[in-house]
């Protein structure tokens, strides 16, 4: 019994010093976004400014200084949202929606335009004329849900720039 509680402590070390050896970290839990970037400027060109409030919120939980005067520059250039039907009842009423949603950002440093981008996320509900309160707000919680992985997306486009500019520097000759 105490050989095999060996062979299991054994074979989970194994597996964790392997699986760090490779490089697999989870996400998010690398250098923070504020070890790169201590103040950003979110210019939001947009008519969706409760996108545009979750981004800033966002940054700032994330140890950023949302900064009007700040010369890293986030730009929301445009946001489209859009609901459609995906499938009809035998009675050829909407039976499923489809929820879509497109944001298209650029991320500047000073001058120099480190990431523009294009980013889109999908959701899918049933519909029931039975339970439409019950739906309506399955949709606004699939809305909410869709706007935070946008802004992680976003927030770790940001980040991966910077990785990028430090390997870059290290590089350099």
């Amino acid at each position: 019994m105490n050989l095999l509680r060996y062979g299991i402590r054994l074979n989970v070390l194994l597996s964790l010093v392997l699986i760090t050896a490779c490089g697999f970290q989870l996400r998010g839990t690398g250098q923070a976004l504020d070890d790169y970037y201590t103040s950003i400027r979110v210019i939001n060109d947009t008519e969706d400014q409760a996108f545009g409030q979750l981004l800033e919120q966002t940054l700032t939980a994330a140890g950023v200084e949302v900064n009007a005067n700040a010369s890293n520059v986030l730009k929301l250039r445009k946001i489209v949202s859009e609901r459609r039907t995906a499938s009809y009842s035998n009675r050829a009423k909407s039976a499923e929606f489809e929820l879509l949603k497109d944001v298209s950002f650029s991320f500047r440093q000073g001058t120099e335009e480190l990431a523009a981008n294009n980013l889109k996320s999908r959701r899918s509900y049933l519909y029931r004329e039975t339970a439409a309160v019950g739906k309506a707000e399955e949709e606004r919680l699939l809305l909410l849900e869709m706007d935070r992985d946008l802004v992680y997306r976003i927030i770790l486009a940001i980040q991966q720039t910077a990785v990028n500019d430090a390997t870059k520097t290290r590089t350099a000759p």
